[in-house]
């Protein structure tokens, strides 16, 4: 029997379609559902975990059908989708199909044991006896000109440099998809910097890739019922404003050596810790077992980045900072590298680490080649995930410090390792790293003093002083 979820940005909207859909056909069909954000899912929004939950729960061998209501719920389910099991995710399918009516249907088809197919073709016909009572379907047939044959004169237009200090950036492109879901215009964007022409806002890639970095002016074009109100809640999403609370510091060079990314004043034992994880090239004899191998990795990396999202999602940081583990999973997900992984442990009988160590570095040079910007940054997020895989993969395990009052020294910082801080350690020093790293704006966020110096290896054992304002100038320095 195919079960049914239903996704809004409403709680009370998805819970009662719920319930009103299977009152109406009287079935028992398994239904699920998932809306709202926040604390009791009081604010509108929707949860690419919330949606995961409520898969897991209703999930079936013959199959999953997700309805959503508006923008942000398909990219939300979407996100669900990429971290279910490969083998789960073949067996669920997101519609198209009207929140009500195509659930009525589908919910009848469902009861009728009808396959997955079936049941989704009869939700897309729900509307056949509206459009034939009322006479009303639209001709799609007309005007269905290309992007490049838009003309934008009825359109209203507006410029803005962005003054978002990581330019726009995860957070922001996702608050901004968030608007246009929510709004009744169509709405394109574009970098008119770099002259990169207008894309369609609806979707968090095309944006993502005009690479707007901070001081590019953007092109907003908006037209519609409340084309006005898009552009001023947008105009309010990038003057900086988004990020007023817990405005973090700008890093800044220190007599040249130091970079300080996060102001402070604390003391402690400088204590370094080696997160890198060499591999070694190995080739294998039992390719099923060594993909199984690989695949009971990325399982176990998935719930990691689930705990840590929830971690940092408890904290209720300032700038949805929990939103950077989302975008984890998807770069966990994403089908080139996996596909990349299997060929190797197929064709060249490579092992599992080895193939996603070489994967892995290829895509971080990928990102090191790229422009200056925030973007390029990425490159850490890669490095990260490949990080948390290899520890499974090699069966390692690295513990930070327990003892009172350190300040960690690392080669570089990752986000995933900034979760598990506690309060004995007051500062970190990274060797390598960037000041507009995942990592950087956690620990910014988290009020964690940060520094970048490429000698820190000369503090390592020593009772150290972090004093970023310190009237001489010396911001590290040995404790009396």
């Amino acid at each position: 029997m195919v079960s049914l979820i239903f996704v809004s940005h409403s709680y009370e909207l998805a819970k009662t379609t719920a319930e009103y859909i299977k009152k109406v056909t009287n079935t028992d069909i398994p239904i699920a559902f998932s809306g709202g954000s926040g604390d009791d899912h009081k604010e509108l929004g929707t949860d690419a975990v919330e949606v995961f939950n409520a898969i897991e729960s209703v999930y079936s061998d013959d199959g999953v059908i997700i309805f959503c209501d508006l923008g942000s719920a398909l990219i939300s389910s979407e996100l669900a989708l990429s971290m279910l099991d490969e083998e789960k995710a073949k067996n669920v399918r997101m519609t198209s199909a009207p929140f009500i009516e195509g659930g009525i249907n589908a919910a009848i088809q469902s009861s009728l044991a009808k396959n997955i197919d079936e049941v989704i073709n009869e939700s897309l016909e729900s509307l056949t006896p509206k459009i034939s009572y009322v006479k009303d379907k639209f001709d799609y047939s007309i005007n269905n000109n290309l992007l490049e044959d838009i003309e934008f004169k009825d359109y209203i237009k507006g410029e803005y440099k962005i003054l978002l200090e990581n330019g726009f950036h995860a957070r922001p492109v996702f608050m901004f998809i968030n608007i246009i879901a929510n709004s009744k215009s169509k709405v394109f964007i574009s970098n008119k910097t770099k002259h990169k022409p207008p894309v369609s806002a609806d979707s968090i890639t095309k944006v993502t890739l005009l690479n707007i970095e901070y001081g590019d002016v953007m092109e907003i074009y908006a037209k519609g019922p409340d084309a006005e109100d898009v552009l001023e809640r947008f105009e309010y999403l990038v003057n900086g404003k988004f990020e007023t609370k817990y405005k973090t510091q700008p890093s800044k060079d220190i007599e040249s050596d130091y970079k300080v990314v996060c102001d402070g004043f604390v003391s402690g034992k400088a204590t370094y810790m080696y997160f890198y994880i060499n591999v070694k090239k190995e080739y294998i004899k039992d390719i099923e077992a060594e993909k199984e191998k690989f695949k009971s990795a990325i399982e176990n990396v998935k719930n990691d980045l689930l705990e840590q999202k929830s971690i940092i999602e408890k904290k209720k940081l300032q700038n949805n900072e929990y939103l950077i583990f989302e975008t984890y999973i998807s770069m966990l997900f994403d089908d080139y590298a996996l596909k990349e992984v299997y060929s190797l442990i197929e064709n060249k009988k490579y092992s599992a680490a080895y193939s996603y160590n070489k994967v892995m570095r290829n895509i971080f040079k990928s990102f090191d080649s790229l422009d200056d910007g925030y973007i390029k940054e990425r490159k850490y997020d890669v490095e990260d995930i490949l990080y948390q895989v290899l520890k499974y993969l090699l069966d390692v395990k690295i513990n930070l410090p327990e003892e009172d009052n350190i300040i960690l020294i690392v080669d570089n910082i990752y986000a995933s390792i900034v979760t598990e801080i506690g309060q004995n350690i007051k500062g970190v020093i990274s060797i390598n790293g960037s000041a507009m790293s995942h990592a950087a704006i956690l620990l910014k966020s988290l009020n964690v003093p940060y520094i970048i110096f490429p000698y820190a290896m000369q503090l390592k054992g020593k009772e150290i002083v972090i004093d970023t304002k310190n009237k001489d100038g010396k911001v590290i320095y040995l404790k009396k």
